[in-house]
């Protein structure tokens, strides 16, 4: 069993170890990262997805060997900026392969769901992604003692089913 810290740079190479499955808690009203692509969608300009092409990329290689990846975003009443850019982009990662289902913030929070994001992957380790006040990823603290995966398994399995898929999800 062990715990270590990553920088945020590290998430590439964390992802690149799957080996049968990921799956994404995803529950901040916005993310630092995506700043310059939410600015030009709010100023009308067209939605890059070459932008995302390795990540499109990536997730393709996934569905080709298999692998699922599937992700609950949580969507507040009404919906941030962000999340009304993240949903009107996301047909592209679905294209790709990706599962994403969407929960209401309410909902999330009667389903004791945490506050934090994180991923589960091939069901044997949890990386949490730790952030700022900014939402800019800091670091990755991974973990695989099997109390921890199963805390998290019984997150994913609260929420999974209840998700409105993407294709049927409104704003």
């Amino acid at each position: 069993m062990t715990r270590h810290h990553l920088d945020a740079n590290e998430l590439g190479a964390l992802l690149s170890g799957v080996r049968r499955a990921s799956w994404r808690w995803e529950c901040q009203p916005q993310y630092a990262v995506d700043a310059d692509e939410l600015n030009a969608w709010l100023a009308g300009e067209p939605v890059d997805v070459d932008e995302d092409r390795p990540w499109l990329t990536y997730v393709r290689g996934l569905r080709a060997r298999g692998i699922p990846f599937e992700r609950v975003r949580v969507l507040d009443t009404p919906p941030t900026t962000y999340q009304r850019w993240i949903f009107a982009t996301t047909e592209s990662n679905v294209i790709a392969g990706e599962d994403i289902r969407w929960l209401d913030r309410d909902e999330a929070v009667q389903h004791r769901m945490p506050t934090y994001d994180f991923y589960v992957f091939d069901e044997d380790r949890v990386a949490i992604l730790n952030f700022d006040r900014d939402v800019t990823l800091l670091g990755i603290t991974v973990d695989d003692d099997p109390e921890t995966v199963a805390t998290h398994l019984d997150y994913r399995s609260r929420v999974w089913h209840t998700a409105t898929p993407h294709r049927e999800a409104r704003l």
